[in-house]
């Protein structure tokens, strides 16, 4: 009867990123009083740098017609882009307030910025997780130690770039839209196997990608990509508790009622809601 009754009050606009009650919680910190744009701006400000720093900086290392088959650097770019939207978020609306409006209808680079958010986090997390776990190598050589900075830097600073975002921000994470970083490891995995099937190869000549994701041996392949997926999914739901234990946490001790679009429900209805 429960199910039902939640089955039935779910509607398109919980399940995509276009509506939500209060539009400052895309723009406003969650360690802020009141709803001005500009303590976020510049924190974003400086994410965005950070991001497009490591970016230029792996770009510049690995330039090749190799660079965009491996999945780091697919998550290097989601979090760059989300960045650099968040930034735009904030920058619109310090420089033009927005206006009340009588629903919940988000803008559409609020919509953008939310999508990439919702994917670029768990990816990043994702990807830090597997690279410190299956494929780094501390048995280092001169060349691996001098590109440890970059390898640090892309696959750990870029996940604590994406975990500031959601710490510091007040953008929420709805546990419906787990489907939107869990499409974005389907179609890499995807990929990996049409690329081994065409006869694809890495940079060395190898006909892989990652050596642990060998399509010759499908069992061993297709076990990595379920146990990754099971693990993207755990990582996004760590995520929605945690930006759920943010607004419990924020609301209590420093924030004040937020300005809220019309028709906005009490901040505790929006804080237990599972969407």
């Amino acid at each position: 009867m429960y199910l039902t009754s939640y089955a039935d009050s779910v509607t398109l606009s919980d399940i995509w990123v276009s509506s939500n009650g209060k539009l400052s919680d895309f723009y406003a910190s969650s360690w802020q009083r009141g709803d001005s744009a500009l303590p976020l701006l510049v924190l974003r400000l400086l994410l965005a740098a950070a991001a497009v720093g490591i970016l230029a900086w792996s770009v510049a290392e690995g330039a090749s017609p190799y660079w965009l088959i491996y999945l780091t650097n697919w998550g290097l770019l989601m979090v760059t882009m989300m960045t650099l939207s968040g930034l735009l978020v904030s920058g619109i609306i310090f420089v033009k307030k927005p206006s009340e409006t009588s629903d919940s209808d988000i803008p559409w680079y609020i919509s953008m910025y939310w999508l990439l958010y919702n994917s670029a986090v768990s990816l990043a997390i994702m990807i830090t997780a597997l690279y410190w776990i299956l494929l780094y190598d501390s048995e280092l050589s001169a060349e691996s130690r001098r590109m440890f900075w970059l390898d640090l830097s892309t696959h750990g600073f870029n996940s604590c770039i994406a975990f500031l975002e959601v710490a510091l921000s007040r953008t929420p994470v709805r546990f419906l839209h787990f489907y939107q970083p869990l499409g974005i490891g389907l179609w890499y995995a995807a990929f990996t196997a049409i690329y081994y099937a065409a006869g694809g190869t890495d940079a060395m000549g190898n006909h892989y990608i990652y050596e642990i994701l060998d399509w010759k041996y499908g069992k061993r392949a297709g076990g990595i990509v379920g146990i990754s997926i099971a693990g993207l999914l755990a990582i996004y739901a760590l995520l929605w508790a945690l930006a759920l234990c943010r607004d419990k946490a924020s609301t209590s001790l420093v924030r004040t009622t937020s300005q809220a679009l019309q028709a906005t429900p009490p901040d505790d209805i929006l804080h237990t809601r599972i969407v």
